[in-house]
């Protein structure tokens, strides 16, 4: 039972202490509310009936004392609760966020945005409340159901079976109830999860929904699946709420019960009046602690649904893992040749479909490769393989001779730079997303590199220059003004090896030309990967590498090519119409 939830009490560790003080705030905060019955049984026998008035101020001034200390108690206890809860979340959001940035780029196929995103808010959310809620309640309900069961049993052991009843009964409620919840639980955070994936591909895509208006078909997915969580949310809710009115139906025929055995001891003279307001208290003080539960259950029964959605995510192993004997090189002494050895790689895994197929090719230093192809032909894929996004199925990468698996991950990338096939920039300056590598890289390799990948100009021609804002996601920079300050910032931290993944494909050629004429004179000892739609972005690659179904069919140069493979000629013809490289300029 709750085992999810009893994985997390790690968190505790540090602050048991706490947990500790405050459930005795919570057993002496009982201990003074159950003090009250004991009083008004003593008013009304010894002070009412007996008609001595020293006896009710007594009792009153007793209760009232009683009364402030169970409150001061609660309250001390109510403000470690809350600290508890808010600790909880906010160290698992800080644990959860750095094992999802420990997850390689297989991992995070398996984990849309959206969802990781209801796990790191909802989720967690649902157990800041539940441990808040158990730190209050989770000693002080069964703890006051017992002592009052033990003050009935020495005042009125004749009614005492009437207690065990109403707590038998409303434990098999319970039991039932969380049973079905359980379940309930988890489909609900299930269609959570759809919606916001949901929410946010259409948020980030909304110019491109009302380009084609589409707004329509969205507004009906959305619609679907927030009717999804509708419909996983009401049974939850249904199966709570029968909590509420089940413990009033026990509430009105226990009582009834209280009176009629209890009010036929009085009028035999075997039970006084005071005994019958005090069992009455102690019941009403069973009957509250029942209603709290009735609450409080439902919580933890969610938060154990959201624990496991945690829990899960810390048990994901990374898709790729460092050697456990690394070994690095010197990027004082890195030459930067790349070499393909037979390559093959599955999205699937050994067996699966490949993607990339028998590939094997050599990178010199300082050249550059061009990979070319129709859209699937596993461009993208080969050099994701490069910098370890992926892990070769079969084969092996070398850079310098050395296999790139026995390298760590972080040391591996640091040699390479990266200009992705989409150019994500990040709220902050320009100047800052370029230098996103290393935030040490001096001012002048920031300027020369916006210079080499052309995007100076327009900077410099923005109020702030390169300590102007940057929106959510560079949403205030043109696509070919994102693309070369990604260009830029892959180019900064002056790599041994260049990877462009597509990512001139928004600019126009005679300013892609440009770009790659600064990145040679830049950049001459390079090696660089350059992945195209476009033949004009390839022309003048020392290699260039024709791919079709995830396996090279052709490699050579643009003038070996044009001469002897009639793919490349015709991909050629098609796009340039035997344009001059010097035309472009």
């Amino acid at each position: 039972m709750l085992e999810n939830l009893r994985r997390l009490l790690v968190v505790y560790r540090e602050v048991w202490k706490w947990i500790a003080l405050s459930q005795v705030l919570v057993l002496f905060g009982a201990l003074f509310m159950l003090m009250i019955p004991v009083q008004v049984s003593n008013l009304l026998d010894n002070g009412v009936v007996a008609g001595d008035v020293e006896v009710v101020v007594e009792s009153c001034l007793k209760m009232l004392f009683f009364a402030i200390l169970a409150g001061s108690f609660s309250m001390a206890n109510l403000y470690i609760a809350a600290r508890l809860g808010e600790g909880t979340a906010h160290y698992l959001r800080k644990e959860t966020y750095r094992k999802i940035q420990t997850f390689s780029f297989g991992n995070l196929d398996r984990y849309p945005t959206g969802e990781l995103l209801v796990r790191l808010t909802n989720d967690i959310y649902q157990i800041n409340m539940a441990v808040n809620y158990a730190t209050r309640f989770i000693l002080y309900a069964p703890f006051m159901i017992l002592a009052a069961l033990v003050f009935v049993y020495i005042d009125s052991p004749d009614l005492v079976w009437i207690f065990l009843l109403v707590i038998v009964v409303t434990a098999l409620i319970f039991g039932a109830v969380a049973i079905m919840l359980q379940k309930q639980y988890i489909n609900r955070q299930k269609m959570l999860d759809g919606l916001n994936n949901v929410l946010q591909e259409v948020f980030a895509g909304v110019r491109v929904v009302k380009s084609f208006v589409r707004q329509g078909y969205e507004n009906k997915r959305f619609e679907g699946k927030n009717d999804d969580l509708r419909q996983a949310s009401l049974p939850p809710l249904y199966y709570s709420a029968l909590l509420l009115p089940a413990i009033f139906i026990i509430l009105g025929l226990s009582n009834a019960l209280v009176i009629w055995f209890g009010g036929t001891q009085v009028l035999a003279g075997t039970m006084d009046i005071g005994q019958i307001v005090a069992f009455t208290q102690y019941f009403f003080f069973i009957l509250a602690q029942l209603l709290i539960l009735s609450f409080v259950l439902p919580a933890i029964i969610s938060a154990e649904a959201s624990a496991g959605r945690i829990v899960e995510l810390f048990d994901t192993t990374p898709a790729i893992a460092d050697s456990s004997t690394p070994q690095h090189l010197d990027p004082a002494h890195l030459k930067g040749k790349v070499e393909f050895e037979n390559v093959s790689f599955s999205y699937d895994g050994a067996g699966g479909k490949e993607s990339v197929r028998n590939v094997s090719l050599v990178a010199e230093p300082g050249q550059t490769v061009a990979f070319l192809g129709p859209t699937g032909s596993g461009k993208t894929t080969l050099i994701n393989l490069i910098p370890r996004f992926y892990d070769v199925t079969t084969g092996r990468i070398t850079i310098d001779g050395t296999d790139i698996r026995e390298l760590p991950q972080d040391h591996l990338r640091s040699l390479i730079g990266i200009a992705l096939q989409e150019s994500i920039l990040f709220s902050g300056t320009v100047k800052e997303n370029i230098a996103f590598s290393d935030p040490e890289i001096p001012y002048d390799h920031i300027v020369s590199a916006a210079k080499a990948a052309d995007a100076d100009g327009f900077i410099s021609a923005i109020p702030g220059c390169y300590d102007s804002r940057v929106a959510r996601r560079g949403a205030n920079f043109s696509g070919g003004q994102r693309q070369r300050i990604s260009i830029a910032r892959a180019i900064a931290s002056r790599p041994s090896i260049l990877i462009l993944d597509d990512s001139t494909s928004a600019v126009d050629v005679v300013t892609e030309s440009r770009i790659q004429d600064a990145l040679g004179t830049m950049m001459p000892n390079t090696t660089k990967f350059i992945v195209a739609q476009r033949i004009s972005t390839v022309l003048t690659a020392d290699t260039i590498i024709l791919l079709d179904q995830g396996a090279i069919v052709a490699k050579g140069s643009h003038r070996d090519l044009i001469s002897t493979n009639p793919l490349y000629r015709e991909i050629f013809e098609s796009q340039l119409g035997g344009v001059r490289r010097e035309d472009l300029k």
